[in-house]
């Protein structure tokens, strides 16, 4: 998943939280390993273009002011104060003779205000979630409030409007990104309200506030949120020797659990005894508690609201039009044929895991529960296939995976990575240079491991936007990785289960989109994409993670050193398939839950919602006494959108026709992918984007076929 920067037009200022193969974050074990100093440069192939032009000799560098509740304050101030500069130079304008009317002036500024508010807004955001200190993460969290009310005045302003229209009646002729960007701003002063009378543009800024306030407080409570059960030691059965090790009886002779993620999947996933496993599931599907549910249903009306106030029928309708997808209309065809495409494989799937609970000696007629679903494949994996996940995770030490990461990517894209002093917000953070072609390209942090009080998904984060600056100087992208890996402690070495490796390949993918753009513009800079095309890059680079001559690179056991054997390998490649159609009748649940939430006419009771799409969508029962939406981060920032996930899933399965044909490592599709889709950011149409790189329009095809087990 990645994670927004602050541009305003092509993306809501919100999360994007994600994890790795699956949006819903999967993640075993909790270790990991010594820091890898990686430096590779490709040679087999020309590499791509060098980036536009080097950086400014006094580069802004956020990570160096922001990490204190005073440098938090500054950042966001200071440049909030710059763009309010813009806006009055913007202003200025008005009435003013038309040859004054240039892109430079006019909508180029415009686009500089959009820098200004990511550089206030961008490296608080993340500071705000993943800063080990309270008092910096709650000074930092201060800047969105005054982002948003910034932004809300940006967009009902008249007189900025009124000199952006009068350039635009000019005619001038604009080409790319530059044209995309005024067609842009002028729907968005739009669906931004500056149509309304003044009464209503008051009430619109009432709502932006209330909406902004509700999604932090929202996303606080899931934080904060860690509830726990305590077991007898030997409840422990079925779960790795290294989860055992890691978790001693406390002096009542009891294990905690906890619903964090290193603690959470393994339990699920291994635990024999399911009745725990279950109490555990509803503790985990019940963070937020209460207080969001309340929350969200106050939020959802405050976004129903503001769509009709904007002359839409439902939220869904008004966030869903700028997007590929354009209509809600055209969101429940797709969902609804790929709930077509899963009907047979479901029922497959399901026969297999009730086959696999009768032979551990339950009974048919038992009730089978989400979390159970996690479980059971493992041991069909292990039955039907002998895939052993447990023990492939002893090819995965984190170290080994993270150095091979870097110098596959650095292979394929022509580029040398330098690690550098990271001077960062926890000394667990690592911090890289990259490089191509003897120049400096941009810089990103990897902030890998689980801890108290952090983000606790996976992500990128936007720390600085690459963007053209008005003196023709190159402003270098920046980003920063947040998950929660397994971390080495003492001789407890980081194995990384495989799905964990596939996060952390998706991750990196956004890492790559956001660090090899060079669009001139902020707007549409990195990852700054609309939000059903953003995965589809991250998604894609999944698939490298399954790629023997990808894993043969880095894949050793983390004792002997030998690769993974190939009966190891081959039952892995088997056991791939099986769980697809029930992991994605999940997503189907969580895409189609968050368009009913966001296509109601509000108030309504979320949980009775919940428990009605579950019952339509999922094979699997809602549990009593759930209230899993209050645990649904991505409601905050993925409003409407989270089937965006399975929308760019699709195109990355259309994509990968071409790689798979010319090969994962051939350097000459990767410069392609690099130079026809990465470097663009979002300042093309996606489909002719993806057109040019497959030499013909994308398809669901491919993704429907593999769905069905027919590619």
């Amino acid at each position: 998943m990645r994670t927004p920067s602050f541009a305003l037009v092509s993306l809501a200022l919100a999360l994007l939280a994600c994890g790795g193969s699956t949006p819903e974050p999967v993640t075993p074990p909790n270790t990991d390993a010594d820091t890898v100093k990686t430096s590779f440069t490709a040679t087999t192939e020309k590499p791509a273009d060098p980036p536009p032009a080097p950086a400014a000799k006094a580069a802004f560098d956020p990570v160096a002011i922001g990490m204190t509740p005073d440098g938090a304050r500054k950042l966001c101030d200071e440049h909030l104060a710059k763009a309010k500069g813009l806006v009055n130079d913007i202003k200025a304008l008005k009435g003013a003779p038309a040859d004054k009317l240039t892109f430079a002036s006019t909508v180029g500024r415009f686009d500089d205000v959009i820098l200004e508010l990511a550089s206030a807004g961008e490296f608080p955001y993340l500071m705000g979630v993943a800063h080990p200190e309270a008092a910096v993460r709650e000074a930092a969290k201060a800047c969105e409030p005054k982002t948003d009310a910034f932004q809300t005045s940006l967009w009902l302003d008249a007189d900025v409007a009124a000199v952006i229209q009068a350039y635009a009646k000019k005619g001038e002729k604009l080409e790319g990104e530059r044209a995309r960007l005024l067609a842009d701003v002028l729907r968005d002063f739009r669906r931004n309200g500056l149509e309304l009378p003044a009464e209503k543009q008051a009430r619109l800024r009432e709502l932006n506030a209330e909406i902004t306030k509700k999604g932090q407080e929202f996303m606080s409570n899931i934080g904060a949120s860690t509830e726990w059960i305590e077991v007898d030691p030997k409840e422990l059965e079925g779960l790795p020797k290294e989860y055992v090790a890691s978790h001693k009886p406390n002096d009542k002779n009891k294990v905690r659990i906890s619903t964090d993620y290193p603690d959470y999947f393994p339990f699920i996933t291994y635990a024999k005894n399911r009745k725990l496993a279950l109490e555990l599931y509803v503790k985990f599907t019940n963070r937020g508690g209460k207080q969001n549910v309340r929350l969200l249903e106050e939020l959802l009306a405050r976004r129903t609201e503001k769509a009709k106030l904007l002359g839409y029928e439902t939220w869904a309708d008004y966030a869903i039009e700028p997007r590929m997808a354009k209509s809600r209309k055209n969101v429940r065809e797709f969902l609804d044929n790929l709930s077509a495409a899963l009907k047979d494989p479901v029922k497959g799937e399901l026969e297999e895991l009730r086959k696999e609970h009768v032979r551990l000696g339950g009974k048919k007629t038992d009730v089978l529960y989400p979390g159970d679903r996690y479980y059971l494949e493992d041991k069909v994996r292990k039955a039907k296939y002998n895939f052993d996940s447990q023990a492939l995770a002893e090819y995965f030490e984190i170290g080994a995976v993270k150095k091979g990461l870097l110098d596959i990517t650095a292979r394929m894209y022509g580029l040398e990575y330098r690690e550098v002093p990271a001077a960062a917000w926890h000394p667990d953070v690592t911090a890289y240079e990259v490089w191509s072609k003897g120049e400096k390209i941009g810089k990103f942090y990897l902030d890998l491991y689980a801890r108290a009080d952090k983000y606790k998904h996976a992500a990128m984060f936007g720390v600085r936007t690459a963007k053209r600056l008005p003196d023709g100087t190159w402003q270098q992208p920046m980003a920063a990785l947040v998950c929660n890996f397994p971390k080495s402690e003492g001789s407890q070495p980081g194995l990384m289960s495989h799905e964990e490796v596939t996060t952390f390949f998706h991750e990196f993918g956004h890492v790559l989109h956001q660090l090899l753009t060079r669009s001139e513009l902020a707007t549409y800079s990195g990852s700054n994409a609309v939000r059903d095309f953003v995965e589809a890059p991250s998604q894609m680079f999944e698939e490298w993670a399954w790629s023997r001559e990808v894993l043969d690179t880095f894949a050793r056991h983390y004792k002997t050193g030998e690769k993974i054997p190939d009966a190891l390998f081959a039952a892995m490649t088997k056991a791939r398939t099986f769980g697809l159609a029930l992991a994605t009748q999940r997503q189907l649940f969580l895409a189609s839950l968050d368009q009913e939430l966001h296509a109601r006419a509000t108030p309504f009771d979320t949980t009775k919602v919940v428990e009605e799409v579950q019952g339509k969508v999922d094979v699997f029962p809602y549990v009593k006494g759930t209230h899993f939406q209050s645990s649904f981060g991505h409601l905050i920032g993925y409003d409407a959108g989270y089937y965006g996930y399975q929308w760019a899933l699709s195109l990355s399965r259309d994509v990968l026709t071409r790689f798979r044909k010319e090969g994962l490592l051939n350097t000459a599709t990767a410069e392609a992918w690099r130079t026809e889709v990465l470097s663009k950011g979002g300042g093309e149409d996606e489909r002719t984007m993806i057109s040019r790189f497959l030499g013909r329009a994308p398809s669901h095809d491919a993704y429907f076929a593999y769905l069905k087990g027919k590619e």
